[in-house]
Parts: C-alpha cells; sequence; structure tokens
C-alpha cells in the first residue's frame, strides 16, 4: 500500500520541489520557497497541534495534509496561514500529477499556490475607484461562499465528487452617449456594461462589488478568447440597442397638428466608451453522479443545472 508520505512526496515533486524529512515532518524547498509539511493519519490527530507548536514561528508556507477529519484547534493555536489538504484535495491532487505525467499537458494544482507570492487584500470603493485609473493586478470578485458551501450544495443537489474553481473574465467598460432627433440633442444615457469575455454576452454591471487581487483557494483562471478592439465595438452595439426608443414629435401644420413617433438611437460615433479593465468572476463548476452544477461564486447563486438522465 502507498504511504501518504509516498504520495505527497510525488505531488511535491511534480512541480520540482526537492522534499526531505526530519522528525517525522516533510521538508520542501524550491527555490526560496520553503513548506513545512505536517501528515495525519488515521490514529495521528494529536500530531497537529505538536506541529503547530513547534513550528509556529516558522515563516514558510505550512501544510496539514489529512486523510481523516481534523480535531478542533484551540483558538489560541489558530494560524491563519496555515493550509489544509483534506483527503478529497490529496487524492485530486495525486490524480492531477499521474494524468500530467500521461498526457504532459500541465494543469494547475495545490502545489501551485505554494509558490504564489500574493494575498487576497479587499478595497474598498474610494481605493478601487482610485486604483481604477492606474493599472492593477487582476480584479477578482470577492466570493460570499466557500469549498465547504460548495460541497454541501453539489451533495445536496447533484451528488458533487468534483469541485473547481474557475476565474470567468470580463471587461468592463463605464459609457455615456448622446441622442439626437433631427440635428438636436434631446438626452444624454450613461451606464456602465461588462462583456464575457469567452462568451461575448454584454450584460449590466454591479458596481457595488468588492474586489480582491488574489485568491487562497486552488483555482483557474480563464484566459480572455475575444479581443478588447472586438469586446468594445460588441459593447458599443448593445449600448445602441438599449437606448433604442420611440418618441413623439408634435408639429403645427397651419390649422392641423401633426403627431408623429419617430425611432431614435445613440449613433455609434456619439458614444464614448472608459474601460475600467478586467474583472474576473469566480465560478464553481461541481461534477456529480447526477450531474454538473455550476455556481456563481460572487452571489452565491446556482446559474445552470444539468442533470444526468438515468
Amino acid at each position: 500500500m502507498t504511504s501518504l508520505k509516498a504520495v505527497i512526496t510525488e505531488i511535491l515533486n511534480s512541480r520540482e520541489f526537492q522534499v526531505t524529512e526530519r522528525d517525522g515532518f516533510l521538508f520542501a524547498k524550491k527555490g526560496d520557497v520553503e513548506v513545512i509539511l505536517c501528515l495525519i493519519g488515521a490514529g495521528e490527530e494529536k500530531v497537529l497541534l505538536a506541529f503547530l507548536d513547534r513550528f509556529r514561528s516558522f515563516t514558510g508556507r505550512k501544510v496539514v495534509a489529512s486523510l481523516v477529519p481534523l480535531p478542533e484547534i484551540p483558538p489560541e493555536k489558530l494560524d491563519p496561514g496555515l493550509i489544509i489538504w483534506d483527503r478529497e484535495a490529496v487524492v485530486h491532487e495525486i490524480g492531477r500529477t499521474r494524468i500530467e505525467h500521461l498526457v504532459g499537458d500541465r494543469d494547475h494544482g495545490l502545489v501551485d499556490e505554494l509558490l504564489a507570492t500574493d494575498f487576497p487584500r479587499m478595497v474598498s470603493a474610494a481605493e478601487l475607484s482610485l486604483l481604477q485609473e492606474a493599472e492593477v493586478g487582476e480584479k477578482i470578485i470577492r466570493p460570499t461562499i466557500d469549498v465547504q458551501d460548495v460541497k454541501e450544495i453539489g451533495m445536496r443537489t447533484v451528488g458533487g465528487f468534483r469541485h473547481r474553481l474557475e476565474l470567468v473574465p470580463y471587461y468592463v467598460y463605464d459609457y455615456w452617449c448622446k441622442i439626437v432627433l433631427e440635428g438636436a440633442q434631446v438626452a444624454i444615457e450613461r451606464g456602465r456594461l461588462s462583456i464575457n469575455a469567452l462568451t461575448k454576452k454584454v450584460e449590466a454591471w454591479n458596481d457595488k462589488v468588492e474586489v480582491v487581487f488574489a485568491l487562497e483557494q486552488g483555482h483557474r483562471r480563464l484566459e480572455p478568447v475575444v479581443e478588447p478592439d472586438v469586446a468594445a465595438n460588441l459593447v458599443r452595439t448593445e449600448i445602441v440597442r438599449l437606448h433604442t426608443s420611440e418618441r413623439e414629435m408634435v408639429s403645427d401644420e397651419g390649422s392641423v397638428t401633426i403627431t408623429e413617433r419617430k425611432k431614435v438611437a445613440p449613433r455609434l460615433e456619439d458614444i464614448e466608451l472608459v474601460s475600467l479593465g478586467t474583472y474576473y468572476l469566480p465560478i464553481w463548476c461541481v461534477e456529480g453522479v447526477h450531474g454538473v452544477l455550476i455556481i456563481n461564486a460572487g452571489t452565491g447563486k446556482i446559474v445552470s443545472e444539468d442533470y444526468y438522465k438515468l
């Protein structure tokens, strides 16, 4: 039987970490990144508290890999930087490692998070307004549900056994346009729109969303397939559609009053767009024995259900 130590070592080696063992703990190093790992099997739950005490001042990454439910950690021993790899995560990682070895296609995994150098940071609306004037890193809508919530939802609905977090790119724009009828300006319209950089779907954008610049949860960032200039043109077309309407025009012809209904719409050349950059919407993809579930992690709402026919 393959031991947990051998499995974790294989996972770490897949990302070129050098692994050694000291006093029952695994030490992994790659470049400047150092990781200490505590492995917990059945009957070894007490090892966790000893690990937390011994390595409280360790400045590298601390990981607990466990195939059994972890005991409750006393508040005074909680470590906010502690990373937990549970049974499901370990099983998924070893599967990823061996598939990569077979097909040579590298996918994002838990070990990649150990190499990340950024950390989540919440920003206020005022800070975000200032940041939007400068180029910043990827802006991610703050998830309102975590993996435990997703597991519960997935189990109740499709019998979920695999959970994947993906970041969907959106280009976001502020716009304004004037409405002209027979040479006279009759209105000015303003708004904020986004376009899904994968599907080309243009949608309204909530300007009250909270943003972070990194996630602790393992995820896969999807790259845009729509070029920014193409996206801008699609947004302009949607603006024309949104603000096309009919207006009544009243004119006097001597003793006769004539009322006409005329269609008015902004001209493409009268639309001004201001790019607010690329935002990433976190989406949970849940595979289950009864189907597939898609959950908007920013709102916690299920956006798609596809049940298998038995």
